[in-house]
C-alpha cells in the first residue's frame, strides 16, 4: 500500500519539472529571448492551482500539523519553517500573476523584476522541497501511527479533485519542458 509521503514523492517530481520549466523561461527571457507570455502563464497557473492550491495543502493541512504534535522539537521547527517558506512562495507567486502576464513585451526593467522574482520563487520551492524530503517525510513516517494516516491518502484525492489530478498537470508541465528544458 502506497504511504503517504511515497505520494507526496510523487508529487515532488512533477513540481520539480514544473519549477524547472519556469526556471529555464526565466533564464531565456534573462537571455534575450522573446517573452513567452502563453508559457508563463501555463507554469504560473500550474504553481498556483495545483502546487500551492493543493500539493502544499496535502503538506500543510495534513502531514505537517501531525508531524509537529508527535514530534520532537526539532520537527516542531521544522513546520514552522515549512510554513513561513510557503508565505514567501505565496507572495512572490502572487507578485509574477499580477504583474506578469504582458500581452508584449517586458522593458529591460520589467524583465530584470520578472527573472529575479522567478529565481527567488525557484530558491524558496527548491529549499522546502529538500527541507520536506529531507526531514519532514521520515520525521512523519517516524513519528506519525500508520493508524493516523489512514485516510490521507482519500484526503489527498479529495484536494486533487477540487483543482485536477497530478496526471492532468504532468500533461501540461510535459509539454512546456519539451519546448524549455529540452533546449541547448
Amino acid at each position: 500500500m502506497e504511504r503517504p509521503t511515497e505520494h507526496l514523492m510523487d508529487d515532488h517530481q512533477v513540481a520539480a519539472r514544473g519549477v524547472s520549466c519556469l526556471a529555464a523561461i526565466a533564464d531565456g527571457v534573462e537571455r534575450g529571448a522573446a517573452f513567452p507570455a502563453a508559457d508563463v502563464a501555463v507554469a504560473l497557473r500550474f504553481l498556483r492551482e495545483w502546487v500551492v492550491a493543493v500539493h502544499m495543502r496535502k503538506e500543510d493541512d495534513l502531514v505537517g500539523p501531525a508531524v509537529a504534535m508527535r514530534g520532537d522539537e526539532r520537527a516542531a521547527e521544522l513546520v514552522g519553517e515549512l510554513f513561513r517558506l510557503r508565505e514567501e512562495i505565496g507572495e512572490l507567486l502572487h507578485s509574477l500573476v499580477l504583474f506578469w502576464e504582458p500581452l508584449g513585451e517586458l522593458t529591460k526593467e520589467e524583465t530584470v523584476g520578472f527573472t529575479s522574482t522567478v529565481s527567488a520563487l525557484v530558491q524558496r520551492l527548491k529549499r522546502r522541497q529538500l527541507l520536506e524530503e529531507r526531514e519532514l517525510f521520515p520525521a512523519c513516517n517516524r513519528f506519525v501511527g500508520a493508524d493516523d494516516q489512514l485516510q490521507w491518502l482519500n484526503e489527498f484525492r479529495e484536494l486533487e479533485n477540487q483543482r485536477g489530478p497530478r496526471g492532468d498537470w504532468a500533461g501540461q508541465i510535459d509539454a512546456l519542458a519539451q519546448r524549455w528544458l529540452t533546449r541547448g
